[in-house]
């Protein structure tokens, strides 16, 4: 069998569809009907092609100029059913990710991609942008279940030309939603696993509705689980569904919307000094958590102040329209909302206490009352993405479109007072001490908004029958800030503006079918993170300024170039050489504001990325698919950092959290109903001071999954038992860098000032979890 299909912004892969069929995985799907042309969603596209899938579908054909991989349904659903998509797409090459969960429930998450963050990469769902826009986390927990998920498509370095995406300067993870089958069925499955973990999934999909061309599925998971150390149960519940319209041949339509109501009782980031010594200890690692029981006047750290909240609403509304056998139109509207509180624990001291820069009293009747502090947050935005493609002849394709964004945040830092037995009268900070007048006391309360308007234009030319393939695009930014500082102090009002054209090109030539040669020049931007950069925000205890508001930050912009080879022959093999050079380079990491743990903005100036990236993988053989991939980075920091007003001396240094060397090796195994997969991951060590005075260790972790399909019975037409083991090893590692810091030991400036040390923190990883899952269509 041999399939070929281009994937859109809707993201169908037929191929991979079709494979999980033939393997009789739970994804329900027969024959489509004929439909008009799938708009091509960019002169660099990304297309599909595979016999058989490639190491279980955690490779697949590419064809795209620029260095492109991809994970398919079917490597997706032989992950634990719980696992995160930040968690599944960790396997793929040059992706350091690390986690506090096993079972994508915590929002100790951190991702990066040649050494760029999560908040320097772009995020698409279903054609939308699926960024939190306040921090420029994606929060992907909250996009779409692991049953619902079709593909999984990572673009390293760069970012697809009309994506609607502000943030891609360090590349663009893009996850597309299966369509509803054309069959009328349903499928639940129920896992369940260490730390009580317990997870139920059920879908319906209608089938076509009589003849009118719709059909739709609506699905519905809860997960939960306790924390591995310390006190604590996460919870999630989620919600997708969508809807297809097929407008004769000539058009089609697609609604989805999901919905995520998740908490998660967070775990303490630990010192590298305090990890040693609890793992020394043997204790699980419950010495140094947030406190399980509180005793008033001594507990600082109970856990129920730490559980952060989180309500996520997205809605995309593709429509796919062909005007004429040259011109087609592609018009994507959409919606995402979220209401969230990231609370912390401290104390209100009624003789010093502070509204903005003024002291205030909090008309408490004890000179000290332990209190949550609230970081609640209410945002939203609204925007279109609308392009259009003339093929004026076989071998020539031009795009053209515009994308508008609007977004909105509402942000207050509240104080709710805790009760003799730890509890804040509400969680989500619906009860803050307030003014006379109905201020709320805190030291931030603020209101931004921001419009992004985006120009694009591509033209690709095909030349010897389109065996060469050459591409020149270019769109511009224009991004406006604008917000309110609402307590007393600073600016009342505050901006920002700025408008970045990036111009790209690229050239492919496919010397026969088996081997492709490309190059590519691409330029990305992404603007200062809002939360972290423009508002003044103040100390409760002393009324002095935590961060001052600064909008004269200008936007981190990329300048990358590739050589790639691709080989699909007797052996897959993929590989990518990448130099990149950044301006204005903006970081996060975590930090506490009055108590509260949130992101602040750090800005380390130029740097310098090279390296090389490898994928490899066989064809089944006697039912082993080999596959391997791995990295290797180099990554030098241009400047001198500014620290207290002198320089620090870091040109020349390893940028942080940008491991040398990383490797993936796995083999997936298929024999009759059984099915069975292997993977192990290694990490380099990776600084965590800008003076690479301090690094994170390395680590080595093996996962295992098997899993069989049972014979049909009763009305179970494929029941499916797998189990999952995360961390096979037991090992006891820490997963990512939580609090990036300048030195770990005093350092002499430049100019001759004692630079003082400063900690960096770490989060844990999760230890050895097993999960079982049993599952069936109906």
């Amino acid at each position: 069998m041999f399939a070929t299909t281009v994937m859109s912004a809707t993201g169908a892969v037929a191929a991979t569809k079709a494979a999980v069929h033939k393997n009789k995985l739970p994804v329900h799907e027969t024959k489509p009907k004929k439909l008009a042309p799938q708009i091509q969603q960019d002169p660099e596209e990304i297309k599909v092609s595979a016999d058989r899938p490639l190491a279980g579908g955690l490779m697949k054909r590419q064809h795209a100029p620029e260095a492109t991989n991809s994970i398919s349904a079917l490597a997706i659903q032989q992950r634990g059913a719980a696992s995160s998509p930040l968690q599944i797409a960790a396997s793929l090459p040059g992706v350091n990710f690390g986690s506090s969960d096993a079972y994508g429930l915590s929002v100790r998450n951190n991702i990066s991609v040649r050494g760029l963050d999560s908040t320097e990469m772009g995020w698409t769902i279903e054609g939308a942008p699926g960024v939190d826009q306040a921090y420029y986390w994606p929060y992907t927990e909250t996009w779409a279940d692991n049953e619902n998920i079709s593909d999984i498509t990572l673009i390293a370095g760069t970012s697809r030309i009309n994506d609607p995406v502000q943030t891609a300067s360090g590349g663009e993870m893009i996850e597309t939603v299966r369509d509803p089958s054309r069959k009328r069925g349903a499928y639940v499955d129920y896992s369940y696993g260490s730390f009580r973990g317990q997870r139920v999934f059920g879908r319906v999909d209608s089938g076509e509705i009589g003849h009118s061309g719709i059909r739709l599925f609506a699905s519905y998971s809860r997960t939960a689980a306790d924390n591995f150390t310390g006190p604590g149960r996460n919870t999630r519940d989620h919600v997708d569904f969508k809807a297809i319209k097929e407008w004769s041949d000539r058009a089609k339509s697609s609604l989805f919307i999901s919905y995520s109501n998740w908490d998660n009782a967070r775990l303490a980031p630990y010192t590298l000094a305090s990890w040693e010594k609890a793992n020394k200890a043997g204790d699980n690692f419950s010495q140094y958590t947030y406190a399980g029981n509180y005793t008033p006047g001594v507990t600082s750290n109970y856990w129920k102040s730490y559980v952060y909240k989180r309500t996520n609403v997205l809605l995309s509304w593709q429509n796919e329209i062909t005007l004429t056998d040259k011109v087609r139109l592609h018009v994507v509207p959409y919606f995402h909302w979220s209401l969230v509180d990231s609370p912390g624990q401290t104390s209100i001291q009624s003789n010093s206490f502070y509204y903005g820069n003024e002291k205030v009293d909090p008309g408490l009747s004890s000179a000290t009352t332990p209190a949550m502090i609230h970081s609640n947050q209410t945002e939203f935005a609204t925007g279109v993405n609308a392009y259009i493609q003339y093929d004026p002849t076989r071998h020539n394709h031009l795009i053209a479109g515009y994308w508008y964004d609007h977004w909105n945040i509402e942000q207050s830092g509240g104080l709710t007072p805790l009760d003799a037995n730890g509890n804040s009268p509400n969680a989500t900070g619906k009860y803050v001490l307030r003014s006379p007048s109905g201020d709320i006391y805190g030291g931030t309360h603020y209101q931004e908004s921001s419009q992004v308007n985006e120009f694009y234009v591509s033209d690709t030319q095909g030349f010897l029958n389109d065996k060469i393939k050459a591409t020149i695009g270019l769109k511009t930014m224009m991004y406006y800030l604008s917000g309110t500082n609402q307590i007393p102090g600073g600016p009342y009002h505050f901006s920002s503006a700025f408008v970045q054209p990036m111009p790209r090109l690229s050239l492919s030539w496919q010397i026969n079918k088996a081997l492709q040669v490309y190059i590519n020049g691409t330029t990305n931007t992404r603007a200062p993170v809002p939360i972290s950069t423009y508002p003044t925000t103040y100390s409760v205890s002393t009324g002095k300024v935590s961060q001052a508001g600064n909008t004269n930050a200008k936007p981190e912009y990329s300048i990358g170039e590739e050589i790639g080879l691709r080989y699909y022959g007797a052996v897959h093999f993929d590989m990518a050489l990448f130099n990149m050079n950044l301006t204005n380079h903006q970081l996060v990491a975590l930090t506490y504001l009055n108590g509260a743990p949130v992101q602040q903005a750090i800005s380390a100036g130029g740097e310098t990325i090279r390296g090389i990236t490898a994928e490899l993988a066989t064809k089944p053989f006697h039912g082993f698919s080999p596959y391997i991939n791995g990295q290797y980075l180099h990554t030098t920091i241009d400047n001198n950092l500014v620290v207290n007003g002198d320089l620090l001396p870091t040109a020349g240094k390893t940028m942080v959290a940008s491991p040398k060397f990383m490797a993936n090796i796995g083999v997936n195994y298929t024999h009759g109903p059984f099915f069975a997969n292997i993977a192990f991951k290694w990490v380099d060590s990776q600084y965590s001071t800008f003076m690479n005075d301090q690094s994170m260790p390395a680590y080595k972790t093996v996962d295992l999954g098997l899993g069989y399909r049972l014979p049909r019975f009763s009305v179970f037409s494929r029941p499916t038992l797998r189990l999952n083991l995360s961390n096979l090893t037991n090992v006891s590692y820490l997963s990512s860098i939580a609090s990036i810091q300048t030195n770990s030991k005093a350092t002499k400036g430049i100019y001759g000032t004692t630079i003082a040390a400063s900690t960096p923190s770490y989060y844990l990883a999760a230890p050895f979890s097993a999960m079982v899952t049993i599952g069936s269509e109906f």
